[in-house]
Formats: C-alpha cells, sequence, structure tokens
C-alpha cells in the first residue's frame, strides 16, 4: 500500500508541470501534495466531471483508500474502469490491483492478471507517445510489472490461460495511448 502512495505521489508530481497552474486536476494534485485529501477530492471531483481520466484515476484512489472521503471502492472501481477503457495506464493497473485484492470487486487473478498486462502495454505506449509524461508512464510500467510478477507464482493454469485471453482483449481495446 505505501509503494501505491509513493508512486502516486510521483505521478502527481511529474504531471503537475504540463498542466495550467488553475485547473481543478492541478489544484487537486496541489492539495494533494500538501496532504489536503478533501481538498484534493472535490477538485479532482470538478475534474472529473470534465471528463480528466488522471482525476478518475487519482479520485479513485483517494475514494479506495478513504483518504478526505468516505470510503467507496465500489466508486473507485467505477471511476478506474472508465479511465482504464479510455487508455489511462495507472487505472488499468489499479483495477488489476483491486481485482487481486478482491476489494471493491469480486476477486479474479485472472482479471488482475489481464489488467496488469494492458496497463504493461499501455504504459509502454504512453511513454513513447508524444506529449506523455515519460517519467509517469515508466513508473506506472514498472509498478504493472512488480505486480505481476508477485501474483504470477499464485496463479493456477486455468487463472493464467483465461488471464492471457482477456489480456489479449483488452490490450486490443484499451492499450493504445490515452488522450
Amino acid at each position: 500500500m505505501r509503494l501505491l502512495v509513493i508512486i502516486l505521489c510521483g505521478l502527481e508530481v511529474v504531471s503537475c508541470a504540463s498542466v495550467p497552474a488553475e485547473t481543478p486536476y492541478n489544484l487537486g494534485v496541489a492539495a494533494f501534495n500538501e496532504e489536503n485529501y478533501s481538498v484534493a477530492a472535490a477538485q479532482w471531483t470538478k475534474a472529473v466531471a470534465r471528463g480528466s481520466t488522471d482525476a478518475m484515476n487519482d479520485l479513485g484512489y483517494l475514494l479506495y483508500n478513504g483518504y478526505g472521503v468516505g470510503r467507496d471502492t465500489h466508486r473507485a472501481v467505477d471511476l478506474w474502469r472508465v479511465a482504464a477503457d479510455a487508455g489511462d495506464s495507472a487505472a488499468q493497473w489499479h483495477l488489476g490491483s483491486a481485482y487481486e485484492t478482491g476489494i471493491g470487486v469480486e476477486r479474479s487473478l485472472s482479471e488482475a492478471y489481464a489488467w496488469y498486462q494492458c496497463a504493461i502495454e499501455t504504459a509502454s505506449n504512453n511513454s513513447i507517445a508524444v506529449g506523455k509524461d515519460q517519467d509517469a508512464e515508466a513508473a506506472v510500467l514498472k509498478a504493472a510489472k512488480r505486480s505481476l510478477y508477485k501474483m504470477k507464482g499464485g496463479l493456477s493454469a486455468s487463472d493464467l490461460d483465461m488471464g492471457r485471453a482477456l489480456a489479449a482483449e483488452y490490450i486490443a481495446r484499451y492499450g493504445k495511448p490515452s488522450p
């Protein structure tokens, strides 16, 4: 869990540089960095209403962990799913983590495997896309690979087969660079 916080903070600090200072998303990042999670949640809620997948991922993180808001793992997973479907690698990784632990969704190691693989592919694609934050994508890539490696030994043969099939489907649909 601590690794999640460190990576999320690192992603947000790095992504601030490319976002105008007064956007709700960036104001949320600033509040998060000051550990003012309720203000971060309020700002990211505004950014979510404007369609920001970064805000969906980050608000999902706050909701999943109950930082500054009431804990709502189901809403967090819903936000991550929308952002993951839009090609947000961090949301794909978080969705994989949710499936691995079974918090907010029914536990499914094959789904976790598929979303981790999709996050790896998306982060790889995003890292070479123009206008993407290469450091943030590298952090997601590293975290998703680590998560997949740790989980892989506990997969049954059928979970692995199903995970590979789902991963191919998810990568084809969602593994492209996000806008």
